[in-house]
């Protein structure tokens, strides 16, 4: 029964959003490998925090004595036309198999800039969470999604219910940085921390703006006993 009802869901989206390439409008594919080439990825070195000069994904010494993050890779930017309207299919016309060349553009990322990533399985990817509410209204989260990919390829584990979203705070998107930062103060909490006590982790998320919400999320897993916490995410804003 359930299965049925699946597929008569499916039907009807695929009504509502043929597939076809968000690119070049290709059929039966989202992201097809010529557009998938077509996306600028983040090979630059400056520091994700101040834009300052630095190695790539490096955060400069200043920023540093701040921030809970020993680095932060940016894969790619939201300005990138097929980047941003691939994102906004993803989360907000609910197509999950997105995830899949999302996935393979950060691995390729990851490929190009020779980051150690590659070869540290010591790390454990946290996808940050949504909030129930928000989960339920999506289905999914896009996060989550993205490091059960990269976590398959990378050969590392996933650790899925250690981060919670404990309130269901505005949407970022329309808020200035102040605003955006008590926002989402306090809005994260570490379940069991004593499962990520001296773990190096990498915290996954689909888009930096001001870096409060990685921020925040970040904060509460090093106060809960984190050693290395690396972000790692799809595009900056």
């Amino acid at each position: 029964m359930f299965f049925k009802f699946k597929k008569i869901i499916n039907f009807f989206l695929d009504l509502l959003f043929p597939i076809e390439c968000i690119g070049c409008q290709k059929e039966n594919i989202w992201l097809c490998e010529k557009c998938l080439k077509k996306i600028n990825l983040n090979l630059k070195n400056f520091c994700p925090i101040c834009r300052k000069p630095a190695r790539m994904g490096c955060i400069c010494q200043k920023c540093l004595s701040h921030s809970p993050f020993k680095n932060i890779f940016i894969v790619s930017f939201y300005k990138e036309k097929i980047i941003k309207q691939a994102i906004h299919t993803f989360k907000y016309k609910h197509i999950r198999d997105l995830a899949k060349p999302f996935g393979e553009i950060i691995i390729n990322f990851l490929y190009q800039s020779k980051t150690n990533l590659l070869f540290d399985n010591s790390y454990f990817l946290i996808p940050v969470p949504l909030h129930r509410k928000r989960l339920f209204e999506r289905g999914f989260n896009q996060s989550e999604l993205l490091a059960q990919i990269i976590a398959q390829q990378l050969g590392i584990s996933t650790i899925n219910n250690i981060l919670k979203r404990k309130q269901n705070t505005k949407s970022q998107t329309k808020l200035k940085e102040k605003e955006r930062r008590k926002n989402i103060q306090n809005a994260f909490i570490c379940l069991h921390p004593e499962n990520i006590k001296n773990k190096n982790i990498i915290l996954l998320d689909d888009i930096l703006t001001t870096g409060s919400t990685l921020r925040e999320a970040a904060r509460v897993l090093k106060k809960a006993g984190a050693r290395e916490i690396i972000g790692l995410v799809l595009a900056k804003g």
